[in-house]
């Protein structure tokens, strides 16, 4: 079988297009040295191993000898992977945004070889139809106007240029303020779908973002109604067609407004994202379903999503033998052969014979009570319950046996350090070693693969290391840290964040204090991209933001804490004008109005501090850091502790707010309660 350049990569998206007759190159120069021999336009075609709608662009055109044809005489086409090089895909999809007012993937950006785009769409079918014009057409009209109005061809692009800067510079020296926190929250209820949870309407993505906004907003407002949507929101995406009812995990998203039919592929970073919540709603709300819901994804992660060394892949796809959802679905007569008819799991799960999904039922839960169930059949509600537990077990047995749809198993640094995170912090909340243990190997694999000294690396697959890290990665490392730590109060971890940060400062500060997303080192872009807005992820930003945070109340440095107060004033414009996009940035300057403080527990014994500890982390603090050691070894990451009076025999507390700290106290049960109200 004929190959093009694309055999060479380790990338999965770009081996699923190694076979394609396009003349695919990789992102390169080379690539750029033969558009300008040619003096040909670049067709630039950005998308992942798991998207569904990229299979389809490639089935219908990239795989078709005809069109190949046509790209090949016409264009010089490269081919990324927008999850291995997130900072050229942040470029375009911007651009695109601009452009069209929305963008997507596969992701198509035409452009000149000095990497100025002149044309961005997404999905282009075969023939036209969805009132979009087909690829062959866009070709044809794209390459002759290269070639015979390339005046009108510069200048589409220097607009395009000038306004992919204006969006990522920044001036504003505007003070955030209260008001603008209780705004955010307006703001989420004007968008929040009373009927259905969740925001906005179809297609409905999960919002970790908004979400943990709310349960800020409640510890600093006591504003019941924010937790009431967080709720709401959680438990309707658990019961709807978004979490697989029988395998566990969270799919992308869903293209209805009611959570019940999902597009099927399933993120990493939408689980990691998912658990966190729910385990943090548990320690707001106390009600055991959100720590079930919590271990549901990681009995997911831990089956299909762990490598046998520890780390996490990244994604499985929504088709297997060439349909979306059908490793997922099962018609009703499956259901009737293999659970019989008294089977309870398919009239809990509201599976009708007709089906809701192409004639295949896709599981949800909405409107259904076991307890309804329990007494229709006169049957105890805990012999429903292990019944239904039975009839799941079968289906996944019987779907075991199918075609698996394609699992993409590259380990990426940033959605690592995410699954990381939300690991230990159950380790932590549910007194579970077992979750910090998968915590800690995961780590283990990023700092032996993916971390040289304190720098960063983007992805590992079959022994390659590519890219060098952007702002995710050192965020969201920085982060699975200061987690790791709070879980376990190892100081090696705290030491570990630190040097991240610094060196995170040193190759990404912009010097009106927000982040950059690329290094100062890396490869010289059509532009140097920023991300600030929180969308299905945290922004790097907003994640750095916080760790500079967290480690000024950690360490008692002060530069640290005046950094992210300069990114907070350099943003307050932006933030202002569309606040909900920034939400997990504002729920970090949330946090800083609920009075941080911080605890220092100076002990020669971690095990005499155990139970203390295991009860504070029950609840949810997020303005509160700690520090539990020895003063010796806490000393060198914060040296404030010169001046505290090391314990004698009993392990000694301060807590400290407001640059000052109550008098110190052996009793911690009564100081756990002067914490926790």
């Amino acid at each position: 079988m004929a190959t093009n350049r694309l055999i060479n990569e380790k990338s999965p998206y770009l081996l699923q297009h190694a076979t394609n007759p396009v003349d695919w190159y990789p992102w390169g120069e080379e690539a750029f040295a033969a558009a300008r021999s040619a003096n040909k336009p670049i067709f630039l075609s950005i998308g992942y191993s798991t998207c569904h709608w990229c299979h389809v662009l490639a089935h219908e055109s990239f795989e078709d000898e005809e069109t190949a044809r046509m790209l090949n005489d016409r264009f010089i086409s490269i081919k990324v992977d927008r999850e291995e090089r997130p900072d050229i895909d942040q470029i375009y999809m911007t651009a695109a945004q601009m452009m069209n007012g929305q963008g997507g993937w596969p992701l198509s950006v035409f452009m000149s070889p000095d990497q100025t785009p002149f044309y961005i769409g997404t999905y282009f079918p075969k023939t036209p139809q969805f009132n979009r014009p087909s690829f062959r057409q866009v070709l044809l009209q794209l390459s002759e106007h290269y070639r015979t109005d390339p005046d009108k061809i510069k200048r589409v692009g220097q607009e395009i240029i000038q306004a992919l800067t204006a969006v990522t510079t920044f001036d504003s020296e505007d003070p955030l303020d209260e008001a603008l926190v209780h705004e955010t929250f307006d703001q989420a209820m004007r968008q929040y779908d009373v009927e259905n949870g969740g925001f906005g309407t179809a297609p409905k993505f999960p919002s970790p973002s908004l979400l943990t906004f709310l349960l800020d907003y409640y510890r600093f407002a006591e504003d019941e109604t924010a937790l009431q949507m967080v709720m709401r929101t959680l438990t309707a995406m658990r019961d709807g067609g978004i979490t697989d009812h029988v395998g566990f995990g969270l799919y992308r998203y869903t293209v209805d407004e009611r959570w019940e039919i999902p597009h099927f592929e399933k993120m990493l970073y939408d689980n990691a994202l998912f658990a966190t919540l729910c385990i943090e709603t548990y320690q707001v709300s106390g009600r055991e379903r959100f720590k079930q819901y919590a271990e549901e994804i990681f009995a997911y992660i831990e089956r299909d999503l762990s490598s046998p060394d520890g780390a996490f892949y990244s994604a499985e796809d929504a088709d297997s033998e060439g349909r979306e959802g059908l490793f997922y679905t099962f018609t009703f007569d499956e259901l009737t052969d293999l659970l019989g008819q008294d089977a309870v799991f398919p009239l809990l799960y509201q599976a009708t014979p007709q089906g809701n999904f192409e004639g295949r039922i896709v599981f949800r839960r909405t409107g259904q009570s076991i307890q309804q169930l329990s007494a229709d059949r006169n049957t105890a509600v805990q012999d429903i319950l292990i019944q239904l537990e039975q009839e799941r077990r079968t289906l996944l047995l019987f779907r075991s046996q199918r075609t698996r749809p394609f699992r993409d198993d590259k380990v990426l640094t940033s959605w690592n350090a995410l699954m990381i995170s939300a690991y230990a912090k159950a380790g932590r909340v549910f007194n579970d070693e077992r979750y910090t243990k998968f915590a800690r190997q995961a780590l283990t694999f990023l700092e032996t693969h993916l971390m040289d000294d304190d720098r960063l690396h983007v992805r590992y697959r079959q022994g390659h290391i590519q890219g060098n890290g952007y702002l995710d990665d050192y965020s969201f490392l920085t982060e699975a840290y200061l987690e790791l730590h709070q879980t376990t109060q190892h100081i090696p971890y705290l030491k570990q964040a630190i040097r991240l940060t610094e060196r995170m400062i040193g190759d990404f500060s912009d010097e009106d204090g927000s982040f950059f997303f690329t290094s100062f080192e890396d490869e010289t872009l059509l532009m140097r991209p920023k991300d600030v807005y929180d969308v299905v992820k945290p922004a790097g930003n907003s994640t750095a933001v916080s760790n500079l945070l967290r480690l000024s109340q950690l360490t008692g440095r002060t530069d640290y804490r005046d950094q992210a107060q300069r990114n907070f004033s350099t943003l307050a414009s932006e933030i202002k004008s569309q606040p909900t996009g920034f939400a997990s940035l504002l729920s970090v300057y949330t946090r800083t109005l609920m009075e941080p403080k911080e605890l220092i527990v100076l002990t020669e014994s971690y095990t005499d501090v155990a139970s203390f500890l295991t009860q504070l982390h029950q609840r949810r603090l997020p303005e509160l850091s700690l520090l539990v050691g020895s003063k010796t070894d806490l000393l060198e990451i914060a040296p404030f502790l010169a001046t505290y009076d090391a314990p004698t025999q009993q392990p000694t507390a301060y807590l400290c707010h407001d640059f000052q700290c109550d008098r110190p106290t052996t009793n911690l049960s009564e100081l756990l309660q002067k914490i926790i109200i």
